[in-house]
């Protein structure tokens, strides 16, 4: 079975709002979900991990993945703090030229950033996409924190299936 490392591009992006020393960092990981063990794997976005080649079959098949945005803040962030997450399926060298593939958006999701947040300086939202595995999802976070201003990140988890 072949392997695909995968390159993984971590991007921040600040917009101005929030104070200059109190810019929360967002953190993107992803963990594939097991379908035949219902585990969850080892962040797949971390730099040691291993090509999301085929992803689909075998002992640790997975078709579908748990995406976590971390948000460290300092201080904490307040209470009206939203985060979205925006996952859409990305070309392959599968997908270039077949007009048959349709990319889809698999999520577009805001939420209201947990209680928790405000007495902490690190937080963890979880956000679910069913039915991945075969085709690159191109993964973008926003946090707003009303008129604070905003901070994004972005991944992209390259997944591959081989013929």
């Amino acid at each position: 079975m072949g392997c695909l490392f995968a390159f993984i591009v971590f991007v921040v992006t600040v917009q101005s709002g929030f104070a200059q020393e109190a810019k929360p960092v967002l953190k993107i990981e992803a963990r594939l979900f097991e379908s035949l063990t219902g585990k969850f794997s080892e962040d797949v976005l971390a730099p040691d991990a291993a090509g999301l080649g085929n992803v689909i079959i075998g002992e640790n098949a997975s078709s579908s993945t748990m995406v976590i945005v971390r948000i460290d803040a300092t201080p904490p962030l307040p209470a009206n703090a939203k985060l979205r997450l925006v996952a859409k399926e990305t070309p392959t060298r599968n997908a270039i030229g077949n007009t048959r593939v349709k990319l889809r958006q698999l999520l577009d999701s805001t939420v209201t950033v947990p209680s928790t947040a405000a007495g902490n300086r690190t937080t963890y939202v979880g956000f679910w996409l069913p039915q991945t595995g075969c085709t690159s999802v191109a993964l973008k976070a926003y946090l707003s924190a009303g008129g604070s201003g905003s901070v994004s990140a972005s991944a992209t988890l390259d997944f591959i299936c081989y013929e």
